[in-house]
């Protein structure tokens, strides 16, 4: 028996050793855990579309030069534009299917989208979020689409040529992911295991120990060690002292 307190790191390393077995049942069983727990979790998939702000007119190297610049200057509006209540309301009404979900609002929506613009840029990058691959691709596609039609309207000129003053052109149109972002299957496998494997060393190692403690008094006696037998004593005593006997000489 060896005191807690005085174990070393080897003697850690034997315990492991003797319960390797429970050990890896341990991480067995935890990675069982973890796949349940992938398969219940609710997925959330991502998808992607882009667009691109142009202003119409003639094709020439001046021209495409404004039609960038004129983007980059809208490309900041146009992104407030698309997650506001005026696209995402007609997107929702749109869904007569309801692949977007049962009763969606608008703020549903604005919660399952990030529109950005790269600086110095004319595209819109548009990502959606759904709890199915269908209903993401959907949500960013149709995003893209009620825009390219706001747009329009709200760009509109009745000039010498009539016609909007800027457009949305579709650069990327978004697919149906084939796996969730969210969670990760081996990341949830991984970290079950961890888990599974640290709540087993505690449990050897926390047993090992509590079998070591001393619960009653008899067990701290130190068994005395055995006397010399009483043949070799008596031999000792009775032994002349050749010193005294020559002395009495």
């Amino acid at each position: 028996m060896r005191s807690p307190s005085t174990r070393r790191p080897a003697d850690y390393l034997a315990i492991v050793r003797r319960n390797l077995v429970v050990l890896v049942a341990s991480v067995i069983a935890a990675a069982a855990v973890g796949a349940g727990a992938y398969a219940l979790i609710p997925k959330t998939y991502e998808a992607h579309s882009s667009a691109l702000i142009i202003a119409p007119g003639p094709a020439s190297v001046g021209a495409e030069r404004a039609s960038d610049l004129a983007g980059q200057l809208r490309s900041a509006s146009y992104v407030q534009l698309a997650v506001s209540d005026q696209v995402l309301a007609r997107v929702a009404r749109a869904d007569a299917a309801g692949v977007l979900g049962d009763a969606v609002t608008p703020e549903d929506l604005r919660a399952r989208l990030t529109v950005t613009s790269p600086l110095d840029n004319a595209v819109l990058d548009v990502v959606a979020t759904g709890p199915t691959g269908e209903s993401a691709a959907h949500l960013a596609g149709a995003v893209v689409d009620v825009l390219r039609v706001l747009v329009t309207e709200l760009e509109w000129s009745d000039g010498p040529v009539a016609g909007p003053l800027h457009e949305i052109d579709v650069i990327d149109v978004a697919s149906v992911p084939d796996s969730p972002v969210l969670p990760e299957f081996w990341g949830t496998i991984t970290t079950a295991v961890l888990l599974g494997l640290l709540v087993g060393l505690v449990l050897v190692i926390g047993v090992e120990v509590a079998r070591d403690r001393v619960v009653d008094p008899r067990e701290a006696r130190v068994p005395r060690t055995s006397r010399p037998s009483s043949r070799r004593h008596d031999a000792h005593r009775g032994a002349p002292l050749e010193g005294a006997i020559g002395g009495g000489a």
